[in-house]
């Protein structure tokens, strides 16, 4: 009669040999989560720490198994952030953009600080420790980072290798005060003096001036525009009949590695 089939996630009976180092052996055939068996082994000075030591590696093995080949607890974490740019890759969903933004900050902020670990071996005091100093340093650093980090184990999680997203429990990063800066009116009267000085050709110094900059100032005074919407502004854009005239921001201009800077047909935010 043969031997029954295990059930996924559990294991069989335990034998317990002395190996040639007269150690103890404890051993027992795990049957994982891509349906096949293994033998799971662990080494004691005694009958009871090798028992111990075997109990605390299969708990450990149910706890994390990946549902995908390619990625696996044990991986460093640079092959997470590889399946996670191809994942991002593969929904389509960001702008290029946000897409090139992502990875820039994950390579220059969390990487580094990341790289030599395993995925197993990232916790939530780990990032913690991570993001706090960052945040001394720079609120706007530590926020991207948080952002890239979360996603990356998310998608871990989503996948089934890892139990949990270290980042849902980590403190809150807090804001620093901060009261904008605008301009006053004397600061904007010198800022168009400087522009029709330049402009004129009396400034020995900056590129030869082409008439532009102080209308594009003008209208991003007038908008609040960004620099690259104020360019991306097309002539039907623009409605003068209107009370009062209108400006439409409809696009903006976007500059990706590489590549020729484009008009993109949407601004930044919908907002």
């Amino acid at each position: 009669m043969s031997r029954p089939r295990l059930t996924i996630g559990t294991f069989g009976e335990i034998s317990v040999q002395r190996t040639p180092g007269r150690k103890l052996e404890a051993r027992a055939r795990y049957r994982d989560w891509d349906g096949k068996t293994r033998l799971v082994q662990a080494t004691g000075d005694s009958l009871k720490s090798a028992d111990r030591a075997l109990r605390s590696k299969l708990a450990d093995r149910t706890l994390f198994q990946s549902s995908t080949s390619i990625l696996a607890p044990d991986n460093p974490f640079g092959d997470s952030v590889t399946y996670w740019l191809e994942h991002l890759d593969l929904e389509d969903r960001l702008s290029r953009t946000t897409r090139l933004l992502y990875e820039r900050n994950m390579r220059a902020l969390v990487t580094p600080a990341f790289g030599d670990l395993t995925l197993r071996g990232i916790g939530v005091a780990r990032c913690d420790h991570f993001l706090k100093p960052l945040a001394k340093q720079s609120y706007n650093r530590a926020k991207q980072a948080r952002v890239v980090l979360r996603l990356a184990l998310g998608l871990a999680v989503r996948h089934e290798v890892l139990l949990r997203n270290p980042m849902d429990h980590v403190s809150r990063l807090h804001r620093p005060p901060h009261v904008p800066d605008a301009l006053t009116p004397a600061e904007v009267n010198a800022i168009r003096l400087a522009i029709a000085y330049w402009e004129a050709g009396r400034s020995p110094s900056g590129p030869k001036p082409d008439g532009q900059l102080g209308a594009i100032v003008e209208v991003m005074l007038g908008t609040s525009g960004r620099i690259g919407e104020v360019l991306a502004i097309r002539r039907r854009d623009i409605d003068i009949t209107g009370a009062p005239p209108s400006i439409r921001i409809a696009g903006t201009i976007v500059s990706h590695r590489g590549e020729p800077t484009a008009r993109q047909d949407h601004p930044k935010t919908a907002k």
